[in-house]
């Protein structure tokens, strides 16, 4: 079991991984009503090189922030949280994705990294003054993402 850090950008050399976690991510389809509703109200994510970092850009969010879930072993990203401040009180998280080793069913689930990344994108949030929520645009109100999805809201 390797160990997992959290940054806010990837190393340029790690762009297929990023793509593979962004775009052709297994998990997807579990979610695909609700990365389509997102990517209808805020626009579709882009990975861009800023020097010899890869970050998240989004049209539709020009603030956007990212988090990365890297495997420190390889390097790799393992998962990643896009988020913006919608408003002087909220923060929406708009795109989240994890790969399928650390999802249910798969051979890491038990380290339970969704829940760690989405802990980690609440600390640094609360440190931005007035920030008093943070909502889940996959969240749904019966726990599972679907075209019944509702926006779930954490107290910070």
């Amino acid at each position: 079991m390797s160990k997992i850090e959290f940054k806010s950008h990837v190393p340029v050399a790690q762009k297929a991984a990023l793509e593979a976690l962004l775009f052709f991510n297994a998990c997807q389809e579990r979610v695909s009503a609700c990365i389509a509703d997102a990517i209808e109200k805020f626009g579709a994510p882009e990975i861009v090189a800023d020097r010899d970092r890869l970050r998240i850009h989004m049209k539709g969010l020009p603030e956007v922030q990212s988090l990365f879930a890297i495997d420190v072993q390889t390097g790799r990203p393992v998962g990643v949280a896009v988020y913006a401040r919608q408003d002087i009180e909220h923060v929406t998280v708009v795109h989240i994705g994890i790969t399928s080793e650390f999802a249910s069913g798969g051979r890491r689930a038990n380290e339970q990294l969704l829940l760690k990344l989405l802990r980690e994108v609440r600390r640094s949030t609360r440190r931005v003054k007035g920030i008093r929520t943070m909502d889940l645009f996959y969240a749904t109100a019966t726990g599972r993402a679907g075209p019944s999805r509702a926006t779930a809201k954490v107290l910070m």
